[in-house]
């Protein structure tokens, strides 16, 4: 009995532990929340995506046309997603498939930029003959979402405020983020932030550039003019 209530006195005390580190080393001072919304709204404001062109199967030629509708990023925190409906005309045959993406959301610190890549989404594209389904191609979407989108991360959020000293004056009081760390959450993209405060601006970050090798430029050769005795000799 009373190794077991220290065996749980143990543990107990073992947890506390753990949480008051994990607690001192989170990165919790401030988040910026971007939500899938947002990100859709600026999808939907690209317009339409299609494609047309010539087929050719079994003989049979013609063109295909198709359509994205609906469009939509789906954030969540084990796989984020791309989903959309694909309408489809080939000839005389129409049809609507639902395609299911893969997307990649990054945090890129230096640049403070979250990004949101469209890896994979892919739909078939095919016609039926004599009530036989013929393969035509895969249509891959990704191929139209080459750049990722991109969003500002919350390192812009620097700041300074001044207060009132008791003798009247002014102190100025400098805010900037240092570390930052991106979760995904459902439906939503935090990115949490330390930040430090000075009383003196911070230096700013000087990124060191390589130098520019100068560029070799033709020799251009001027015609000599001849000398004035020369001149005068031809004349004579």
């Amino acid at each position: 009995m009373i190794n077991r209530v220290i065996l749980t006195l143990f543990f107990s005390l073992f947890y506390l532990f753990n949480y008051g580190q994990n607690q001192k080393n989170a990165i919790n001072d401030f988040a910026v929340v971007l939500h899938e919304e947002a990100i859709n709204k600026v999808i939907s404001a690209i317009g339409d995506i299609k494609g047309t062109n010539d087929y050719e199967v079994l003989l049979i030629s013609g063109k295909y046309h198709w359509t994205v509708q609906n469009p939509k990023i789906n954030i969540r925190p084990d796989s984020s997603d791309f989903t959309c409906n694909a309408l489809v005309n080939v000839g005389p045959f129409d049809y609507k498939t639902q395609v299911v993406g893969n997307v990649k959301i990054t945090y890129d610190n230096e640049k403070n930029l979250i990004y949101i890549k469209i890896s994979r989404a892919i739909f078939e594209l095919y016609t039926v003959v004599f009530s036989k389904k013929i393969h035509i191609k895969d249509i891959h979407l990704e191929d139209y979402f080459k750049e990722p989108f991109a969003f500002e991360g919350p390192k812009t959020m620097a700041t300074d405020m001044e207060f009132m000293m008791p003798d009247s004056t002014m102190k100025k009081i400098y805010v900037q983020p240092t570390a930052c760390k991106m979760e995904l959450r459902w439906k939503e993209i935090c990115t949490s932030c330390e930040i430090v405060a000075a009383d003196k601006p911070f230096k700013p970050v000087l990124k060191l550039t390589p130098p520019i090798e100068a560029t070799k430029t033709s020799s251009v050769t001027t015609p000599k003019t001849p000398s004035t005795s020369a001149a005068q000799a031809q004349k004579k």
